[in-house]
C-alpha cells in the first residue's frame, strides 16, 4: 500500500469510527432499526465516504446479515444486546467495524467477552504472526470469560473494492498455514455466544451483492437492476433501500430475488446463533507493516 493509499484508508476508518460512535448513540429500546442504521449511513456519505455494505444491527441470538429493508418497522427490544456492524470506503478504500451494546447489565460480562478478545487480538497481530495463534488468543480470551466463540465467523482480508479478499482470521485455533503479511489490512471480528458457538443460515435475506454483470434471459426490468448494481456498488454488498428509487418495494425486492436465483447475485441470509443463545460482537480494521500495527476504526 503506498502512502496515498493508506492516507485514504486511514481517512475511511476516522469515518467509520465517527459513524459507528454516532450509531451506538442512538441504539435504545423501541428505536426502528431503520432509524439507526439509515443515520449511520448518512452520516458516513456526509463526512466525504461511501458505506463499504449495508449497516447491520443484529439483535440477540441474530449474529450478523440484519440489514433493514426498505420500509422496516423492526425495533429494538428492551433487554436486548445489539450489533452494530458498519464499514466505510474511499475509493474502494476499505475499513471495517462493529461495537456492542446491551441493555441489560445482565448482558455486559458477555459484550465483554468479545471486546476482551479483539484486544488480545490486536496485541498479537503482527507481521509474520500465525492467524493460527491468533485463533487461540481469541479463544482462549472468550471461553475464559465462561462463554463459547462463534467458530464458523471470523475477520478477513481486506483489499481495495474486495470486503472479503480470501483469507480468513479464525476466532477458534485452527491448524492452518496462514502468517499476517505487511502492507496489508485485515478485520479482527471476535464473536462470543452464551449458544453452541456456531451460526446458521436463517431463510431472511437483507443484504446482497453482484456475482455476474450479465445472465443470459432477463428481462429489461432485471437488465436495468444489474446495471445499475453495477455501476453503483461494483462488488461490494449493498440494500434493497438503496435500489428503492428505482420501483416500488415490491419489484425491487422480487426483482432481486430473481437475480439471485439466476445466479447474477450473492445473497446473504441473516446469521443465527444455532441455539439461539445471545451474541456479541466487537471489530476493528488494522493495518500491518514493518512499524507495527495501527487500528485504523
Amino acid at each position: 500500500m503506498t502512502e496515498d493509499e493508506l492516507k485514504l484508508v486511514k481517512a475511511a476508518g476516522e469515518i467509520a469510527s465517527r459513524a459507528r460512535d454516532l450509531g451506538a448513540r442512538m441504539i435504545k429500546p423501541g428505536v426502528k432499526v431503520i432509524e439507526v442504521c439509515e443515520a449511520v449511513e448518512k452520516a458516513i456519505i456526509e463526512a466525504g465516504a461511501r458505506p463499504a455494505f449495508p449497516c447491520n444491527l443484529s439483535i440477540n441470538h441474530e449474529a450478523a446479515h440484519y440489514s433493514p429493508v426498505i420500509g422496516d418497522e423492526k425495533v429494538i427490544p428492551d433487554g436486548a444486546i445489539v450489533k452494530l456492524d458498519i464499514g466505510a470506503h474511499i475509493e474502494g478504500y476499505i475499513t471495517d467495524t462493529a461495537v456492542t451494546v446491551y441493555l441489560d447489565d445482565r448482558m455486559e460480562r458477555l459484550a465483554d467477552a468479545a471486546k476482551d478478545a479483539l484486544k488480545s487480538a490486536i496485541s498479537n497481530f503482527k507481521m509474520g504472526a500465525s492467524l493460527s495463534d491468533i485463533g487461540k488468543v481469541i479463544e482462549k480470551t472468550i471461553r475464559g470469560y465462561g462463554f463459547k466463540p462463534v467458530r464458523n465467523l471470523g475477520g478477513h482480508l481486506i483489499r481495495r473494492y474486495e470486503l472479503h479478499a480470501g483469507i480468513f482470521v479464525p476466532n477458534v485455533y485452527e491448524r492452518i498455514t496462514g502468517r499476517i503479511q505487511g502492507g496489508n489490512t485485515y478485520a479482527i471480528e471476535p464473536f462470543a455466544t452464551d449458544g453452541g458457538g456456531e451460526v446458521v443460515e436463517g431463510k431472511e435475506v437483507t443484504i446482497y451483492s453482484l456475482r455476474l454483470k450479465q445472465v443470459r434471459g432477463l428481462t429489461e426490468t432485471e437488465r436495468k437492476y444489474l446495471e445499475e448494481i453495477d455501476r453503483r456498488f461494483k462488488t461490494l454488498p449493498f440494500s434493497e433501500r438503496w435500489l428503492s428509487d428505482l420501483g416500488s418495494k415490491e419489484e425491487v425486492e422480487q426483482t432481486l430475488r430473481t437475480l439471485s436465483k439466476r445466479g447474477a447475485l450473492h445473497a446473504y441470509p441473516v446469521l443465527l446463533e444455532v441455539r439461539r443463545g445471545m451474541v456479541s460482537q466487537f471489530e476493528h480494521t488494522v493495518y500491518v507493516d514493518e512499524k507495527g500495527t495501527l487500528v485504523l476504526t
